[in-house]
């Protein structure tokens, strides 16, 4: 990865062996601006009072990446024209990585993990484009968003205990290494690939094709269903009462947060609010019951959100930052500089003129990125936190 000098900010490159690549980080954030924003102080006559309109009223929501070499990660005028002289066929899919929707009732969906996929096998494209033979570093917030999993990925919350049911097709594993021994003389399954899916040859025909549930799941890993039995004196359950209230804590935590995030607090219930507030107390055990011996396996403790898969299968490094430690990420820069210059040097109506021309943004993120001196200071201080 290209290092900077502590006084004059050039860049330095790597000295590169035989068969290394360079290392390009590039941030990631998103930012969303209302039609009601306004400034939180004003300058008024006495005995006045400022006239604010309820609720954030409609807003523009913004995805992007930027990197030290291009500012904004997307193609440049030349490099544009080259792709327009090129077949439909063998052009990129975008020019740009950015990707701006207009949320709301009858308006845009909401941004979700599907929508940030499709933004990020764009943005990979673009990223391989103007960078072959270099390996991305993809900097994300760490935020339950980022955090999704893939359809097919090993959750045991999308698992049932017995054999079919709602419950979904997951992808093949391998059993861990780290499970307790066999004892003398039983079959030591660890390291032994496994399925979680009964296969269409199966000779019952009603189990043909269906995902096998926890208890077959932990029956294959023999010495783990041995020591969960023997834990266990009494009967052997799916999910006892102690992670039961644990689940109902953490989804009340997730809607809480999803609500925040969208700046619908109003829509909470109030069971919600007092679910994510309580206390979460551990489970006596570890082998309390199938639910949590399962969740604790190391192949399912070790499942990547969906936006890692993807991106290490192309090639590159995917890294989240710590959590409530979104100041380490640069891009904060570039989101807070256009809001400054419309509240305090441009319209009295910052709100209403943001939401109707939306290229005010896009015009002083340009200027901003290609302010080169910028982007070194910005990156010389992220990589004093995510360098190795």
């Amino acid at each position: 990865m290209c290092k900077y000098d502590d006084e004059t900010l050039e860049p330095i490159p790597p000295i590169l062996r035989p068969g290394e690549k360079e290392y390009i980080l590039l941030a990631h954030d998103e930012c969303t601006v209302s039609t009601n924003d306004h400034a939180r102080r004003v300058w008024l006559k006495d005995n006045q009072q400022p006239l604010k309109t309820k609720g954030n009223g409609r807003g523009i929501h913004i995805s992007d990446w930027i990197c030290e070499p291009t500012g904004r990660l997307m193609l440049s005028q030349e490099q544009i024209a080259q792709q327009l002289q090129l077949l439909p066929e063998a052009r990129l899919k975008a020019m740009d990585a950015r990707k701006i929707i207009y949320p709301g009732k009858n308006h845009d969906a909401w941004w979700d993990l599907a929508q940030l996929m499709d933004q990020i096998k764009v943005a990979v494209d673009i990223f391989e484009y103007l960078h072959p033979e270099k390996v991305g570093v993809w900097l994300f917030d760490c935020s339950p968003a980022h955090e999704g999993l893939a359809v097919d990925a090993l959750n045991v919350n999308n698992m049932n205990v017995n054999p079919g049911g709602k419950q979904r097709a997951m992808r093949d594993t391998v059993i861990p290494l780290t499970n307790p021994p066999p004892k003398p003389g039983q079959l030591d399954t660890r390291g032994m690939p496994q399925k979680l899916v009964y296969p269409d040859t199966h000779p019952d025909l009603q189990l043909r094709g269906k995902p096998k549930g926890m208890k077959a799941v932990l029956q294959e890993r023999e010495s783990v269903w041995q020591e969960l039995s023997l834990q266990c004196r009494r009967k052997v359950v799916g999910k006892c009462k102690s992670c039961q209230k644990s689940q109902a804590k953490k989804d009340a935590e997730r809607r809480v947060a999803a609500a925040e995030a969208m700046g619908q607090e109003d829509t909470l219930s109030d069971n919600d609010i007092s679910q994510a507030e309580e206390v979460e107390t551990a489970p006596e055990s570890e082998w309390c019951c199938m639910y949590r011996v399962l969740s604790l396996q190391e192949d399912f403790v070790t499942e990547k959100p969906m936006i890692q898969h993807y991106i290490e299968s192309s090639g590159h490094v995917c890294m989240f930052l710590p959590k409530f430690h979104c100041e380490l990420n640069p891009i904060e820069l570039l989101w807070g500089y256009p809001k400054y210059r419309e509240f305090y040097f441009c319209f009295p109506s910052y709100s209403y003129h943001m939401y109707t021309n939306s290229r005010t943004i896009q015009v002083i993120a340009k200027h901003l990125t290609e302010n080169s001196r910028l982007r070194k200071s910005w990156f010389h201080s992220v990589l004093i936190c995510v360098r190795p």
